[in-house]
């Protein structure tokens, strides 16, 4: 049951009309749903948290994902920043 809740939420975020969520981990365990990755604002965050929320069987949700700038990402990628 566990990897039918986690695959569930991983397809909301993958068929998001948001096309960066698509990008985003998740795993689920014990009610417990943990999203991973890196988005370029608070609001697409919270969109990503909000689409999972909905899945049957999730308690808690543990949102660990960045908010990176299009900017900062870019200058991460040049070996700047790190």
């Amino acid at each position: 049951m566990a990897g039918g809740i986690g695959e569930s939420a991983r397809s909301r975020l993958q068929n998001s009309s948001y096309f960066a969520l698509r990008d985003i981990g998740c795993a689920y365990q014990d009610r417990v749903l943990t999203l991973w990755g890196r988005l370029p604002s608070y609001y697409l965050k919270q969109m990503a948290q909000a689409m999972v929320a909905e899945v049957e069987g999730v308690a808690t949700i543990v949102n660990q994902i960045e908010v990176m700038p299009p900017t900062q990402r870019a200058r991460m990628g040049r070996g700047e920043g790190r």
